[in-house]
Protein backbone atom coordinates (compact mmCIF):
# COMPACT_ATOMS: atom_id res chain seq x y z
CA UNK A 1 0.00 0.00 0.00
CA UNK A 2 2.38 2.34 0.76
CA UNK A 3 4.88 1.31 -1.79
CA UNK A 4 1.83 1.82 -4.34
CA UNK A 5 1.29 5.19 -2.46
CA UNK A 6 4.90 6.17 -2.98
CA UNK A 7 4.87 5.21 -6.70
CA UNK A 8 1.78 6.82 -7.44
CA UNK A 9 2.94 10.54 -5.72
CA UNK A 10 7.12 10.07 -7.25
CA UNK A 11 6.91 7.97 -10.17
CA UNK A 12 5.00 10.17 -13.07
CA UNK A 13 6.04 13.88 -13.30
CA UNK A 14 2.48 14.50 -14.51
CA UNK A 15 0.93 13.05 -11.69
CA UNK A 16 3.26 15.14 -9.17
CA UNK A 17 2.79 18.63 -11.38
CA UNK A 18 -1.04 17.73 -11.30
CA UNK A 19 -1.03 17.41 -7.15
CA UNK A 20 1.08 20.52 -6.78
CA UNK A 21 -1.59 22.19 -9.02
CA UNK A 22 -4.87 21.03 -7.16
CA UNK A 23 -3.63 21.88 -3.90
CA UNK A 24 -4.19 25.47 -5.07
CA UNK A 25 -8.10 24.51 -5.76
CA UNK A 26 -10.08 23.04 -8.12
CA UNK A 27 -9.48 22.78 -12.07
CA UNK A 28 -11.42 21.53 -14.79
CA UNK A 29 -9.64 19.72 -17.49
CA UNK A 30 -8.87 22.81 -19.67
CA UNK A 31 -7.20 24.58 -17.15
CA UNK A 32 -4.83 21.46 -16.09
CA UNK A 33 -4.02 21.15 -19.84
CA UNK A 34 -3.00 25.08 -20.08
CA UNK A 35 -1.47 25.27 -16.73
CA UNK A 36 0.42 21.83 -17.37
CA UNK A 37 1.04 22.08 -20.80
CA UNK A 38 -0.69 18.76 -21.07
CA UNK A 39 -3.62 17.01 -23.32
CA UNK A 40 -6.48 15.61 -22.20
CA UNK A 41 -5.34 11.64 -24.13
CA UNK A 42 -1.97 12.03 -21.53
CA UNK A 43 -3.51 13.77 -18.33
CA UNK A 44 -6.80 11.24 -18.14
CA UNK A 45 -4.73 8.04 -17.64
CA UNK A 46 -3.11 10.01 -14.62
CA UNK A 47 -6.37 11.23 -13.08
CA UNK A 48 -7.27 7.76 -13.23
CA UNK A 49 -4.91 6.19 -11.42
CA UNK A 50 -5.22 9.26 -8.53
CA UNK A 51 -9.07 8.95 -8.35
CA UNK A 52 -8.22 4.75 -7.45
CA UNK A 53 -5.78 6.11 -5.11
CA UNK A 54 -8.07 8.21 -3.40
CA UNK A 55 -6.25 11.24 -3.39
CA UNK A 56 -8.63 13.02 -6.85
CA UNK A 57 -12.31 13.23 -6.78
CA UNK A 58 -14.45 14.96 -9.46
CA UNK A 59 -16.65 17.64 -7.83
CA UNK A 60 -20.15 18.69 -8.73
CA UNK A 61 -19.15 21.34 -11.48
CA UNK A 62 -16.97 18.49 -13.57
CA UNK A 63 -13.83 19.95 -11.86
CA UNK A 64 -11.23 18.05 -10.38
CA UNK A 65 -9.38 18.60 -6.54
CA UNK A 66 -7.64 16.79 -3.86
CA UNK A 67 -9.84 14.65 -1.42
CA UNK A 68 -9.22 14.88 2.01
CA UNK A 69 -6.71 12.77 2.80
CA UNK A 70 -5.45 13.43 -1.10
CA UNK A 71 -4.58 17.46 0.44
CA UNK A 72 -3.01 16.09 3.77
CA UNK A 73 -0.82 13.97 1.90
CA UNK A 74 -0.03 16.77 -0.89
CA UNK A 75 0.51 19.60 1.79
CA UNK A 76 3.26 16.84 3.38
CA UNK A 77 4.93 15.97 -0.45
CA UNK A 78 5.34 19.30 -1.35
CA UNK A 79 8.55 19.99 0.54
CA UNK A 80 9.84 16.90 0.04
CA UNK A 81 9.11 17.21 -3.95
CA UNK A 82 10.74 20.61 -3.86
CA UNK A 83 14.34 19.22 -2.19
CA UNK A 84 14.11 16.27 -4.79
CA UNK A 85 14.17 18.77 -7.48
CA UNK A 86 16.61 21.50 -5.98
CA UNK A 87 19.02 17.41 -5.58
CA UNK A 88 17.83 15.82 -8.74
CA UNK A 89 18.72 18.97 -10.72
CA UNK A 90 22.54 18.61 -9.91
CA UNK A 91 23.35 15.63 -7.78
CA UNK A 92 26.95 14.93 -7.88
CA UNK A 93 27.54 18.72 -6.94
CA UNK A 94 25.12 18.24 -3.51
CA UNK A 95 27.16 14.74 -2.67
CA UNK A 96 30.18 16.58 -2.85
CA UNK A 97 28.49 19.48 -0.41
CA UNK A 98 29.47 20.15 3.77
CA UNK A 99 25.82 20.93 4.98
CA UNK A 100 26.22 20.21 8.33
CA UNK A 101 26.60 23.77 9.41
CA UNK A 102 23.48 24.55 8.17
CA UNK A 103 20.54 24.62 11.10
CA UNK A 104 18.02 21.60 10.94
CA UNK A 105 15.25 24.31 10.04
CA UNK A 106 16.49 25.15 6.85
CA UNK A 107 18.28 21.93 6.22
CA UNK A 108 14.78 20.26 5.79
CA UNK A 109 13.94 23.52 3.48
CA UNK A 110 16.60 23.33 1.27
CA UNK A 111 14.01 22.44 -1.22
CA UNK A 112 13.50 26.37 -1.33
CA UNK A 113 16.58 27.22 -2.96
CA UNK A 114 13.89 26.22 -6.31
CA UNK A 115 15.33 26.30 -9.42
CA UNK A 116 18.93 26.69 -9.11
CA UNK A 117 21.78 26.59 -11.58
CA UNK A 118 25.44 25.85 -11.67
CA UNK A 119 27.85 28.23 -11.75
CA UNK A 120 31.53 27.11 -12.44
CA UNK A 121 34.34 29.64 -13.93
CA UNK A 122 36.52 28.49 -16.93
CA UNK A 123 40.20 28.12 -15.68
CA UNK A 124 41.09 31.11 -17.91
CA UNK A 125 39.18 33.05 -14.55
CA UNK A 126 38.99 30.97 -11.73
CA UNK A 127 40.57 33.28 -9.56
CA UNK A 128 38.27 36.08 -10.43
CA UNK A 129 34.89 36.97 -9.00
CA UNK A 130 32.60 34.80 -10.91
CA UNK A 131 30.88 36.96 -13.22
CA UNK A 132 27.70 36.12 -12.29
CA UNK A 133 28.05 36.90 -9.10
CA UNK A 134 29.26 40.78 -10.37
CA UNK A 135 26.33 41.16 -12.89
CA UNK A 136 22.89 39.95 -11.20
CA UNK A 137 24.10 42.32 -7.96
CA UNK A 138 25.53 45.60 -9.44
CA UNK A 139 21.68 46.97 -9.38
CA UNK A 140 20.92 45.80 -6.48
CA UNK A 141 19.95 48.31 -3.54
CA UNK A 142 20.49 45.98 -0.70
CA UNK A 143 22.42 43.02 -0.04
CA UNK A 144 23.66 40.34 3.13
CA UNK A 145 26.52 38.78 3.02
CA UNK A 146 28.44 36.02 4.58
CA UNK A 147 32.65 35.53 4.02
CA UNK A 148 34.02 32.04 4.99
CA UNK A 149 37.46 32.34 2.38
CA UNK A 150 38.91 35.10 1.84
CA UNK A 151 39.36 36.22 -2.30
CA UNK A 152 41.64 39.07 -2.64
CA UNK A 153 39.08 41.14 -4.62
CA UNK A 154 36.84 40.77 -2.28
CA UNK A 155 37.78 43.99 -0.48
CA UNK A 156 37.19 46.01 -3.33
CA UNK A 157 33.64 44.26 -4.58
CA UNK A 158 32.34 45.46 -1.42
CA UNK A 159 33.97 48.72 -0.90
CA UNK A 160 32.63 49.64 -4.47
CA UNK A 161 29.12 48.24 -2.95
CA UNK A 162 29.00 50.64 -0.25
CA UNK A 163 30.44 53.73 -2.49
CA UNK A 164 27.52 53.09 -4.38
CA UNK A 165 24.76 53.65 -1.57
CA UNK A 166 24.22 49.74 -1.27
CA UNK A 167 22.82 49.07 2.08
CA UNK A 168 25.14 46.13 3.48
CA UNK A 169 24.81 43.78 6.03
CA UNK A 170 28.27 41.60 6.03
CA UNK A 171 29.64 38.94 8.40
CA UNK A 172 33.17 38.32 7.85
CA UNK A 173 35.01 35.06 9.81
CA UNK A 174 38.09 35.93 11.70
CA UNK A 175 40.78 34.58 9.32
CA UNK A 176 39.37 37.17 6.84
CA UNK A 177 38.86 39.26 8.54
CA UNK A 178 42.02 39.90 9.90
CA UNK A 179 43.19 39.58 6.06
CA UNK A 180 41.33 42.29 4.83
CA UNK A 181 42.79 44.40 8.58
CA UNK A 182 46.02 43.44 7.77
CA UNK A 183 46.05 44.27 3.71
CA UNK A 184 43.51 45.99 2.53
CA UNK A 185 43.22 48.79 4.98
CA UNK A 186 41.62 51.24 2.44
CA UNK A 187 38.75 49.22 1.48
CA UNK A 188 38.27 48.03 5.15
CA UNK A 189 37.69 51.89 6.15
CA UNK A 190 35.28 52.69 3.38
CA UNK A 191 33.65 49.42 4.58
CA UNK A 192 33.26 50.54 7.92
CA UNK A 193 33.30 54.27 7.47
CA UNK A 194 29.84 53.82 5.62
CA UNK A 195 26.69 55.27 7.21
CA UNK A 196 24.71 52.39 5.27
CA UNK A 197 26.60 48.63 6.51
CA UNK A 198 26.54 46.77 9.50
CA UNK A 199 29.69 44.37 9.89
CA UNK A 200 30.21 41.73 12.21
CA UNK A 201 32.74 38.51 12.63
CA UNK A 202 31.81 35.47 13.66
CA UNK A 203 34.57 32.60 14.07
CA UNK A 204 36.12 30.26 11.96
CA UNK A 205 34.62 26.99 13.83
CA UNK A 206 31.06 28.13 12.61
CA UNK A 207 32.35 27.11 8.58
CA UNK A 208 29.30 29.62 7.25
CA UNK A 209 29.02 28.89 3.69
CA UNK A 210 29.94 32.42 1.40
CA UNK A 211 26.99 33.82 -0.28
CA UNK A 212 25.36 37.22 -0.85
CA UNK A 213 21.19 37.43 -1.18
CA UNK A 214 20.09 40.52 -2.45
CA UNK A 215 16.57 41.48 -3.07
CA UNK A 216 16.51 39.98 -7.00
CA UNK A 217 18.80 36.95 -6.40
CA UNK A 218 21.12 34.66 -4.02
CA UNK A 219 24.47 33.09 -4.96
CA UNK A 220 25.80 30.95 -2.82
CA UNK A 221 29.88 29.04 -2.22
CA UNK A 222 29.08 25.79 -0.47
CA UNK A 223 32.38 24.09 1.00
CA UNK A 224 33.45 20.81 -0.26
CA UNK A 225 33.29 17.80 1.84
CA UNK A 226 36.88 18.52 2.81
CA UNK A 227 35.94 22.11 3.97
CA UNK A 228 37.70 23.59 0.59
CA UNK A 229 36.24 26.32 -1.35
CA UNK A 230 36.36 24.40 -5.02
CA UNK A 231 34.97 27.27 -7.23
CA UNK A 232 31.48 25.40 -7.92
CA UNK A 233 28.82 27.61 -6.50
CA UNK A 234 25.18 27.82 -7.40
CA UNK A 235 22.76 31.26 -8.25
CA UNK A 236 18.95 31.38 -8.03
CA UNK A 237 16.57 33.94 -8.41
CA UNK A 238 13.36 32.32 -6.38
CA UNK A 239 12.04 34.53 -4.08
CA UNK A 240 11.40 31.29 -1.65
CA UNK A 241 15.65 30.96 -2.03
CA UNK A 242 15.77 34.46 -1.02
CA UNK A 243 14.06 34.04 1.91
CA UNK A 244 15.90 31.11 3.03
CA UNK A 245 19.46 32.67 2.45
CA UNK A 246 18.04 35.48 4.63
CA UNK A 247 17.03 33.43 7.13
CA UNK A 248 20.59 31.76 7.27
CA UNK A 249 22.11 34.86 7.53
CA UNK A 250 20.23 35.78 10.85
CA UNK A 251 21.24 32.62 12.35
CA UNK A 252 24.84 33.16 11.82
CA UNK A 253 24.24 37.07 12.54
CA UNK A 254 23.24 35.32 16.50
CA UNK A 255 26.54 33.74 16.60
CA UNK A 256 28.44 36.98 15.18
CA UNK A 257 30.24 40.20 17.41
CA UNK A 258 30.86 43.54 16.18
CA UNK A 259 34.00 44.81 15.01
CA UNK A 260 34.74 46.33 18.19
CA UNK A 261 34.36 43.66 20.58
Amino acid sequence: MVLDLIETLFLSEKRENLLLLLLNGPANIKKINSTLDVTSSSILPQIKKLKESGLVHKDDNGSYELTTIGRLIVENMKPLSRMLKVFDESDLYWDERELSSIPDELLNNIGDLGDIELVAPDLDHIYEIPEKLISNTKDSQEMSSILSFFHPDFPRFYADMTNRGVVLDLIVTDSVFERIQNDYEEEMNTILGSENTTFLICKDEAKAPTFNVTEKCAYISFFNNQGRYDHQDIITFEDSAIDWCKKLFSYYRELSRPVSE
